[in-house]
């Protein structure tokens, strides 16, 4: 590809294509290849680091070969003599020219071992190093070295798009820490065991935790319907549960709850409605705006055997009584799965009450059926508590 000058229309245009590609990463193949026609380069190379955990986004490459890139990054970056130069020059659109001789450059490891057999060799450069909000950012485009260095007319015009590059990457870097926070926030509702759904205004479901999942896979009394709403067994009770979840987004109501009968004859499903977030906006249709929280009374207590030992200091034995207990095991049952005297289960159970401040069976179950140790799923097993 031979060099040519960019004129400020494809410039202009290169720009723009950049904050969509900052938007949608997918994008940013395409727009290197289109911003490397511009400037008349074989090859373009995109990337950012997080300066505190190490970890590097390669945002794009065009023309790259990947082998090339899966070895730069193992080791062959520390002998970078463009990025090294670069970096102690931020912001500043910079040629091969401008950081090392040809000569030097030629001599490099870097280049002899990585550019000319992988990379179609690589040897002129132009680009820029961006730091931004704890990141370093490199963009870069590379010729080889036939095809002649790059002009001060180049550098010039990476230097145009270098404050969209910044902010291109701060919208990387943003977007990136949303989706994170996003990610951790659908996290841990895994780990509750009951059901939790987010729904949109028309009951669309978003998200469901595993436990919700586990109660629409069993189509008895809830499910999703063809269209992905959620429906219940009868008529009557999907339009009184949809109108709960439609009135989540008026600024002054919604939310309730409701039992959906069961055809299985088992009882009914316990539903929670509540509106999440702001109230009263018009661009409901994609967006959630009310979890659902579904109990499923004819399931027992799970709890997560540590949190019962270190909530109430109890031995590996007594936790698991206690489990078994929640499970509405008897204690001829329990002897006789564990292979235990009914006289140490007693011994244990005496331990419960003193540990727990309960002074009958009873309303050991009671307390510990409302404690922390059940809330949590036990290592993501399936069902809900």
């Amino acid at each position: 590809m031979s060099l040519r000058e960019p004129s400020a229309d494809e410039l202009e245009r290169v720009i723009a294509g950049l904050y969509d590609a900052a938007l949608q990463p997918g994008l940013w193949p395409g727009w290197q290849a289109s911003a490397a026609r511009v400037l008349g380069s074989h090859t373009a190379l995109a990337a950012m680091q997080d300066t505190r955990t190490g970890e590097v986004d390669l945002l794009g490459m065009h023309n790259f070969n990947p082998q090339a890139v899966a070895l730069y990054g193992g080791d062959y970056h520390k002998h970078d003599l463009w990025a090294q130069r670069a970096l102690a020059r931020p912001m500043t659109a910079l040629r091969s020219a401008d950081l090392c001789s040809d000569e030097e450059f030629a001599r490099s490891e870097i280049y002899n071992e990585l550019g000319k057999p992988y990379n179609d060799g690589a040897f002129h450069f132009v680009g820029a190093v961006l730091q931004v909000e704890g990141h370093v950012g490199s963009f870069g485009f590379q010729n080889p070295r036939a095809a002649g260095p790059f002009q001060k007319r180049h550098a010039e015009a990476v230097q145009l798009l270098v404050p969209h590059l910044a902010r291109a990457m701060r919208m990387r870097i943003r977007l990136r820490q949303a989706e994170a926070d996003r990610a951790t926030t659908l996290s841990v509702l895994d780990t509750v065991a009951h059901g939790v759904a987010l729904v949109t205004r028309e009951a669309r479901l978003v998200h469901a935790n595993q436990a919700a999942w586990a109660l629409l896979g069993k189509k008895d009394g809830v499910s999703l319907d063809a269209k992905g709403l959620f429906a219940a067994a009868k008529p009557g009770e999907t339009a009184a549960l949809r109108r709960l979840i439609d009135e989540c987004t008026v600024p002054a109501g919604g939310g309730g709850v409701a039992r959906l009968t069961r055809p299985s004859g088992k009882r009914p499903f316990e539903v929670l409605v509540a509106p999440l977030g702001a109230r009263g906006r018009d661009d409901t249709s994609h967006r959630a705006v009310a979890m659902v929280f579904l109990r499923d009374p004819e399931a027992k207590p799970r709890p997560v055997p540590a949190l019962l030992r270190e909530l109430y200091r109890l031995t590996p034995g007594e936790a698991r009584l206690a489990a078994d207990l929640l499970a509405d095991r008897s204690l001829l049952e329990i002897a006789e799965a564990r292979r235990l005297s009914r006289e140490t289960l007693r011994t244990q159970l005496k331990a419960l009450f003193l540990k727990t401040g309960t002074n009958r069976q009873s309303e050991l179950i009671g307390f510990l059926a409302t404690g922390l140790a059940v809330v949590l799923r036990d290592g993501g097993a399936g069902g809900s508590g």
